[in-house]
């Protein structure tokens, strides 16, 4: 309430500052000395306080006043310019003011504000950390002292000086959700309460569970309305009540095998393809709109794993790449089936010139592939050879080359004719990425490895970095029968690490969170969905089929989803997709 007068009746309500501002890691109202971070719940003493004494004749154990840099000023010094009052604990000061031989009486009535969980145990403000809501929407217990099994929910609770001046007002209180770089979300003003009993000489009250949730689908259900504030991870949760006001900071999931979830990035590469060279992107009709589709999308992934602490960071911000379809540049070796050579030679124009290398009897697509790989760079190209996991029907692995000239994607096609090999048995085809009749996607037999129009695609946009998360959009998929697809982490694939999304797979972002179910089987390195061996939970994001616009539709992630995301892709991982993204101090404006 920096900046505030004193009321006319000389009574000024702060908060007990059992927060924890700067993030060190103790209570604001513990520290020797505050930061600048630290003074922004204290209350601002005018300039009628300044160069006069404060001198407490009650409850001097209850507030301390600090000056501007953040020092403690004894009770009886001279209260120096831009002082602050802070609320140690709760209960009732007295003070005088004195001034030019005259005293001014003064109470100060110091409120507790906080948050209690389901099983009705209050949060350390400067330890605890909430979480965004995991489960569907129920109504609240009928008690406000039953407890309930909802894990993210928290009730607002408020004390006040039983013997203090305060009146309880019934519009005062209210919850307020700040992103984080500090601006306001959402906010509940008069949120009702109820009384409990509590200690000795205090009056306490709290409210319905809280819901913190992550978009305007939870938000507005009229069933939980009146207790839902939309919220992310890193921001803070704010409670105010008659001026003064207390936070809490978001984070991942309070109580998980792993301890508390911190809150981790997961970085992201957003390309969108054309459906022909120079012509219009796969989403969003032009350039903008498409970076503009991206990053919707992007966001509403990032909110929803918010769930296990886990966001792709600022996507507002995130570059998004408009492409062409790539040339052919890929040749492949063996491709399906990985059958042994019998013999014979690779014909191909490379940029116009010949290229040709020889396949020896018994060769495998890795000796075929490498070989030619040779011939290409003798030629003057990079040639890189690509291995691909065995996929299920096939003999052996299937290799893929990747030819560049002067770092661009060259343009292969066969010398005659249209098979680039004269080998009766190992297949040699050069990939090609036609996206007119949707790309071809791979199926149950060769998802390990994907399509060749698939790795045709996705190698050209490859940067050899497994740690981030690549994001194709293209317009559809052959067939109409999906609507996105992922590649999880293995050991010798060089497809990994990515999701593809089309056009209908952006439309039914409310329907079915593609973007985020999709990216869940990469965090988690699991091809399949929890329905496919145990129970329909139609309410999970991971369920195969669940398609639902509605706060009951495939939103959720259980706490055993979350614990595997961190384990598969955090910071121990043998791939690190996650590392730890810290909270930073934010300045909340009152």
């Amino acid at each position: 309430m920096a900046g505030a007068a004193l009321p006319a009746q000389a009574t000024i309500v702060v908060a007990a500052d059992r927060d924890d501002d700067d993030l060190d890691g103790k209570p604001d109202a513990d520290s020797p000395r505050l930061s600048a971070f630290a003074k922004t719940s204290l209350f601002s003493l005018d300039s009628r306080f300044w160069g006069a004494k404060l001198r407490a004749d009650s409850g001097s154990d209850h507030v301390r006043v600090m000056s501007a840099n953040g020092a403690v000023v004894p009770f009886g010094n001279v209260v120096p310019k831009s002082a602050l009052l802070q609320g140690v604990s709760v209960g009732v000061t007295h003070l005088v003011l004195l001034r030019g031989g005259k005293e001014e009486a003064i109470t100060v009535d110091v409120v507790g504000l906080g948050f209690r969980d389901g099983a009705n145990e209050d949060l350390d403000l400067a330890r605890d950390r909430a979480s965004l809501e995991r489960t569907p929407p129920e109504r609240a217990p009928a008690s406000p002292e039953a407890t309930y099994d909802d894990g993210d929910a928290l009730r607002a609770r408020f004390e006040i000086p039983a013997d203090g001046a305060m009146a309880v007002d019934a519009a005062a209180l209210s919850v307020e959700s700040i992103s984080a770089s500090g601006g306001s979300i959402d906010k509940l003003d008069a949120v009702t309460f109820d009384h409990v009993p509590c200690g000795a000489g205090k009056a306490c009250f709290v409210t319905a569970p809280i819901r913190l949730v992550v978009d305007d689908v939870d938000r507005t259900l009229p069933l939980v309305e009146r207790r839902s504030v939309r919220a992310e991870v890193g921001g803070a949760v704010v409670l105010r009540y008659a001026g003064a006001e207390q936070s809490i900071r978001i984070e991942g999931p309070r109580n998980t095998s792993l301890g508390a979830i911190p809150r981790y990035r997961a970085s992201v590469r957003p390309f969108v393809v054309r459906v022909t060279a120079k012509g219009a992107p796969a989403v969003g009709g032009n350039e903008q709109g498409a970076a503009l589709a991206v990053r919707q999308e992007l966001a509403l992934a990032s909110a929803t794993w918010g769930q296990c602490g886990i966001t792709f960071g600022k996507t507002d911000a995130i570059d998004v790449k408009i492409i062409d379809p790539p040339p052919p540049f890929l040749v492949s070796f063996g491709d399906d089936l990985g059958i042994a050579a019998s013999g014979g030679s690779v014909k191909v124009k490379i940029d116009g010139k010949l290229v040709s290398s020889e396949i020896q009897p018994g060769s495998s697509p890795l000796g075929a592939a490498r070989a030619f790989a040779a011939a290409a760079a003798h030629a003057g190209f990079s040639a890189a050879v690509s291995p691909n996991v065995r996929i299920v029907p096939a003999a052996g692995s299937s290799v893929d080359v990747l030819v560049k000239h002067d770092g661009a994607l060259a343009h292969v096609t066969p010398a005659s004719g249209t098979h680039a090999s004269d080998d009766a048995s190992m297949v040699v085809r050069i990939g090609s990425v036609d996206l007119s009749d949707g790309l071809y996607h791979f199926g149950d037999m060769d998802s390990m490895s994907g399509t060749l129009e698939e790795r045709t695609l996705v190698k050209s946009i490859d940067d050899g970095d497994p740690s981030t998360i690549d994001v194709v959009f293209v317009p559809s998929f052959t067939g109409g029968d999906r609507i996105g697809e992922s590649f999880i982490q293995n050991d010798t694939s060089s497809i990994r690490d990515l999701v593809i999304l089309d056009r209908a797979g952006v439309r039914a972002r409310r329907m079915s969170s593609t973007l985020a179910h999709e990216a869940g089987h990469v965090l988690m390195d699991a091809p399949g969905h929890p329905d496919d061996y145990g129970l329909d939970t139609p309410t999970r994001l991971m369920d195969s089929d669940g398609a639902d616009a509605s706060p009951f539709g495939p939103r959720r992630l259980a706490i055993d989803e979350c614990v595997r995301a961190v384990k598969e892709a955090g910071p121990k991982a043998r791939v690190p997709l996650l590392v730890p993204w810290p909270l930073t101090p934010l300045k909340i404006a009152r």
